[in-house]
């Protein structure tokens, strides 16, 4: 156990420089060390275990009457500034306010059921200094307040230090007090005296004498550092498949999936809206880091953002971008031909390449249909025009015969549908 001196919330002993001083324990693994005042979620949990309550606790005007019951309860306050700065609450706390304090339940001082110490029987060795010790109080012969009980604080911003204020109130059917008995402190950015049971000394708030000891367990955590190295694993049409690396540091808990969001770009067609984000998934519901996309467009860049989560909430964003598979070009528009029977058509954008096609026979019943072959590295761009490209077919029927020509566009992802047919040309 870690003892903490009242006034100031060091390390050191409860019963003055005379005790013995306590190896200390192998050191956990620590977290990020914590930025001053930095602006982000954290939550700081507390396991109360015992109030030991010493005969400098016990005021006049707390001793109940037999009709009267005294019980005990503690506060536990955030504060930042320094401890001779810090004021004094102006009204006991009557329970946990979110984002704010922490209030305990009152509970009923006991007396321990094992005397030790000053009522030691007449057959145990006065000498043995093991049990008292010259100039210390007898162990274990102080009322001790039981708590057992689990509290929790989430504050959008980290404090330097937690005052714990100790309540005597004293109540009968038609009425109530309540007495400050004491307070305590200790440091909230010092992760050595987080994770263990510790013991606190509470001082009286005028004079500064010791008035009871406090045993808790305490730590302070907050949302998860950046996810690591996000790539694009798998890519399809309407569906990426996304990996990463978890983050470096939980900080402090661990975690309990991943949020996924993607950017977009235009939310409400029409609207003057900038660019926002669309949650995809708050948190997933495994830790596997790993996310699959789905009802994307084709051939689309999006802006990806994977942040990992813990039970304070999601943590550092990390950005990235993926792109689906190409598609097959939309259809080519009508082609249409010229005297010289060229054939024009305009230009796809994203098609590489044009096939055309043509009739063949006296009708379009007995239409033949004859691929003539890729034709792009035949084609040219009009100066005048570069969105049209012409193309030259031929040699033509010698004898009468009726031609319509059809367009596909093809792309590294196959063909587009056909063109509409152009109009009839005879020759």
């Amino acid at each position: 156990e870690e003892e903490f001196d009242a006034s100031y919330g060091r390390s050191g002993s409860a019963h003055g420089p005379g005790s013995a001083s306590r190896p200390t324990p192998a050191p956990a693994p620590k977290p990020p060390r914590f930025h001053e005042q930095e602006r982000r979620p954290h939550m700081l949990e507390v396991e109360l275990e015992e109030l030991e309550l010493f005969p400098e606790a016990d005021h006049e005007h707390l001793r109940p009457g037999w009709f009267e019951s005294l019980k005990y309860f503690i506060s536990l306050h955030p504060h930042s500034e320094h401890h001779d700065d810090i004021p004094l609450p102006r009204d006991a706390p009557r329970a946990t306010v979110e984002g704010e304090y922490l209030v305990s339940q009152t509970q009923l001082p006991k007396h321990p059921g094992v005397q030790v110490g000053a009522s030691m029987k007449s057959g145990a060795l006065a000498s043995d200094k093991s049990m008292v010790g010259e100039g210390r109080r007898p162990i274990n012969q102080h009322p001790v307040v039981t708590f057992r009980e689990q509290m929790a604080l989430t504050k959008e911003m980290l404090d330097t230090n937690m005052v714990a204020y100790v309540w005597g109130r004293k109540a009968s059917i038609t009425s109530e007090s309540v007495t400050l008995i004491g307070r305590a402190l200790a440091p909230l950015h010092e992760f050595e005296f987080q994770r263990r049971s510790t013991t606190w000394g509470v001082s009286d708030v005028v004079e500064g004498h010791q008035v009871a000891e406090m045993r808790l367990r305490y730590h302070v955590s907050t949302t998860p550092g950046p996810v690591q190295l996000p790539k694009l694993a798998d890519s399809m049409r309407t569906e990426v498949t996304v990996k990463w690396e978890p983050p470096e540091s939980d900080h402090g808990a661990p975690i309990l999936g991943y949020k996924v969001a993607f950017l977009l770009e235009n939310p409400r067609p029409g609207s003057n809206e900038g660019p926002s984000w669309f949650t995809l998934c708050e948190c997933t519901k495994s830790t596997n880091p790993v996310y699959v996309v789905a009802n994307l467009a084709g051939n689309t860049t999006y802006t990806l953002d994977i942040a990992a989560v813990n039970k304070v909430g999601p943590g550092d964003g990390c950005e990235f971008q993926v792109s689906t598979a190409p598609v097959e070009p939309d259809p080519p528009s009508k082609p249409w031909v010229d005297e010289a029977y060229r054939i024009r058509m305009r230009k796809l954008v994203g098609g590489t390449t044009f096939n055309q096609w043509h009739g063949m026979g006296p009708g379009e019943k007995q239409a033949t249909w004859v691929d003539m072959g890729s034709v792009g590295s035949r084609m040219c761009e009009e100066e005048e025009d570069p969105s049209v490209y012409n193309a030259w077919v031929g040699p033509l029927e010698a004898t009468s015969c009726e031609y319509r020509f059809q367009i596909i566009a093809l792309n590294k992802a196959g063909e587009s549908k056909g063109s509409e047919l152009s109009d009839a040309q005879y020759t």
